[in-house]
């Protein structure tokens, strides 16, 4: 009796954390939405897309493009003119950030990989990566 009290107040709280993870999710995918045409200005196309589904759903999705046909003014311009696109903004400062970084190691091993591989989780809490191939 005590074990089925426990196990029905468990569902409740795991429905009520699915219920808002799904209302974040949603959050989300509308920002990523609204970030596949910015992406495409700048060269970029998603890669892969794939969803995980369980207590916390995630999306994982990667974006690719040559890290040579980024340019920086465009990326700034951007992000002046979507700061309400949190998404968007991280996504942004991240292809900054790698850009700079690529930049600095010119000329060592890594300047041969030239494709620049942003891998996104929409989930809570979202995350965003850089890497290149």
């Amino acid at each position: 009796m005590v074990f089925k009290k426990i196990s029905d107040q468990a569902q409740e709280k795991a429905a009520g954390v699915t219920s808002a993870a799904q209302e974040k999710i949603d959050v989300v995918i509308d920002e990523f939405n609204k970030m596949l045409p910015f992406a495409e200005q700048l060269g970029l196309r998603v890669a892969s897309f794939d969803i995980e589904a369980g207590l916390l759903p995630q999306i994982k999705t990667s974006l690719i493009g040559s890290i040579d046909e980024i340019k920086n003014e465009t990326v700034e311009r951007l992000i002046k003119e979507n700061e309400s696109n949190k998404l968007l903004i991280a996504v942004l400062k991240a292809v900054l950030f790698a850009k700079s970084i690529h930049q600095r190691l010119e000329g060592v091993y890594i300047s041969v990989l030239k494709d620049l591989v942003i891998d996104i989780k929409l989930g809570i809490p979202p995350s965003i990566s850089c890497r290149f191939q």
